[in-house]
């Protein structure tokens, strides 16, 4: 809405006021013009000064000085939780951490609001509603500014296309899968050095039975990679390093880091409604863990946590690859000692 409109439509309520004035006193219904006034004053200051579902329980005078004096309009936990999709763990966990943070800093005031803000914007406004033509004219205009560029944006028909020729089995062996993933890291340094003092810190889930994952420890080359594969997705190792080394406890799973929204999510929840308040101890150990996960969701962008995925997936692939081929190698081995041929080999 334009500062024009804002103000043309306090002079339409000034011009239904003086109009219904009128009216009220030629219908008798009131003795004199004032006592109409003072009516339809009372009418106006009531909307005006009353808090309003619609605005969040803020009233109308509210939202205007805070717009005039160009602050937000504060988010209350309580509207928090309005605003907030109950399915998003991820706006759950940042909505608990900043209650969590506000709460703390205001204690000593008696009340708190979550630091968020929200913004008053119907989707239509009241010359929409009395000039329907208007408004399809107004939004035509809009739509002819933007589609020269649509237009440009279009596929063109005369775009090439690619139609790539057939390829040969890419399939690899689980020893050949490891190798590709290993080679590029082998001749850096800087990664070796970083991944020697990571790799009895990082687990690496292998496995997953109805029990949950199995970890390993990560061998050199393995942290090597994936170092080498977190910076080349923007990573900054250093930063993610000094936190990895600055974690107390004994180690960090990587399916933490290719995920921490649900972990952190998870770990939230079991503080609120798991935890005994008395157990000082434990309380302060998730929180820990959810304060350090609320990091790797800093440190680590969308777009690493997928390329882990991904390794993480590979790696389990290979793993479940080569055991089962050990186990295969294992079966043959043992028909050959039952049959005599192969007892030389036990």
């Amino acid at each position: 809405m334009s500062m024009q409109e804002a103000a043309l439509y306090g002079d339409l309520v000034l011009y239904l006021r003086q109009q219904m004035a009128e009216r009220l006193v030629a219908a008798k219904a009131v003795d004199s013009l004032e006592a109409a006034q003072e009516q339809l004053d009372v009418l106006i200051r009531d909307w005006f000064f009353n808090p309003q579902t619609a605005l969040h329980g803020s009233a109308p005078k509210d939202i205007i000085w805070r717009e005039q004096l160009n602050l937000g309009n504060p988010v209350s936990p309580e509207v928090a939780q309005q605003l907030i999709d109950d399915d998003c763990p991820i706006c759950q966990g940042l909505l608990a951490e900043s209650e969590a943070a506000e709460a703390e800093r205001t204690e000593h005031q008696g009340h708190h609001h979550v630091n968020w803000q929200w913004h008053y914007d119907p989707e239509t406004a009241l010359i929409d509603l009395y000039d329907p033509e208007g408004s399809t004219a107004r939004w035509e205009q809009e739509r002819l500014l933007v589609q020269p560029q649509l237009d440009s944006e279009a596929v063109s028909p005369d775009t090439p296309t690619y139609e790539p020729p057939a390829i040969e089995d890419l399939e690899v062996s689980p020893d050949e899968f490891l190798d590709q993933v290993n080679w590029r890291s082998q001749q850096d340094e800087r990664l070796a050095e970083m991944a020697q003092g990571l790799i009895d810190r990082l687990d690496f889930p292998y496995r997953y039975d109805m029990f949950g994952p199995k970890y390993r420890r990560l061998e050199l080359l393995e942290g090597m990679a994936l170092l080498n594969g977190l910076e080349e997705q923007g990573v900054d190792l250093d930063e993610f390093v000094a936190h990895l080394e600055a974690w107390p406890y004994e180690n960090v799973a990587l399916d933490w880091v290719a995920d921490p929204e649900r972990h952190l999510y998870f770990t939230t929840r079991a503080m609120e409604t798991r935890l005994d308040p008395a157990d000082k101890s434990e309380l302060i150990r998730f929180r820990q863990h959810r304060d350090f996960l609320f990091i790797l969701c800093q440190l680590i962008p969308f777009n690493a946590r997928l390329w882990l995925q991904g390794w993480l997936e590979g790696m389990a692939l290979g793993a479940l690859e080569l055991d089962e081929e050990d186990e295969a190698w294992d079966g043959e081995l043992g028909e050959l000692g039952e049959d005599g041929d192969g007892s030389a080999l036990f």
